[in-house]
Formats: C-alpha cells, structure tokens, sequence
C-alpha cells in the first residue's frame, strides 16, 4: 500500500469517525429536548394546579 493511499484510508477513518460522532451528538440533543418538552409540561400542570388551589383559597 502506498504513502498515498495509506493517508487515504486514515482519511475515510477519520471521516466515519466524526459522522459516528455526529449521530451521537444529534441523538443526545434529541434525547435532552424530549426531556426539556417533559419538564415544560410538568411545570404547566403544576401551575395550572397552583392556580386553582390560590383561585378555591381565594373563595374560600
């Protein structure tokens, strides 16, 4: 195998290597946005249960 085409061959290893990368990169974003999505919605419930509990103490 020659110079050349040994410098290749790292190339395309090196290439596979950041696009491996890449993927997992772009599933860990996906994974925190789901959970991001999760909290956001918990909070609302949360709040809308606030609100009802301060609106039935309010009247009370």
């Amino acid at each position: 195998m020659s110079l050349h085409e040994k410098w290749e061959n790292i190339d395309h290893r090196f290439r596979m290597l950041d696009a491996a990368d890449q993927d997992g990169e772009a599933g860990l974003l996906s994974e925190a946005y789901e959970r991001l999505i999760a909290a956001y919605q918990e909070a609302r419930e949360l709040n809308d249960e606030m609100e009802e509990l301060l609106k039935n103490a309010l009247m009370n």
